[in-house]
């Protein structure tokens, strides 16, 4: 059998004019971890942020910033607060994407915090962070 340019034709025009379908974007940690702070600023007594760290050019090197291990978001929960004196717990949450792990000196990190009594979590939604406050 033998192809024709206007069998050709046909075909490309056939493809061009199906719609595309495109695949789900993967959801970014970056989106997770927003989700996750815009959550933990409803909650009573909790107080969160981003922590930063990375590392930028200077010149000719690099300076890091951070230290290696720590959670994405770190704060405190405030415990019994219709007490007069109140108490705090370190909070840190490691935000991975779903299927995602969290590397050795991640996981060190929130099993540090676990052990000195802090909250430790490793979350991919806000229903995580909220199972992991007890909410």
């Amino acid at each position: 059998m033998r192809i024709t340019r206007s069998d050709l034709d046909a075909l490309a025009k056939s493809v061009k004019d199906r719609p595309r379908v495109r695949k789900p974007r993967p959801r970014l940690e970056r989106d997770i971890q927003v989700e996750i702070l815009r959550f933990l600023r409803t909650v009573p007594g909790v107080v969160a942020w981003k922590a930063g760290a990375g590392a930028f050019r200077v010149g000719d090197r690099y300076v890091k910033m951070g230290h290696k291990g720590v959670s994405d978001i770190v704060g405190w929960k405030t415990l019994d607060v219709s007490r007069r004196t109140q108490r705090a717990v370190f909070l840190a949450v490691e935000v991975k994407r779903p299927g995602a792990r969290a590397t050795e000196h991640q996981m060190a990190f929130l099993d540090i915090v676990a052990h000195a009594g802090g909250i430790a979590i490793l979350a991919s939604s806000v229903d995580e962070v909220r199972r992991g406050l007890g909410l």
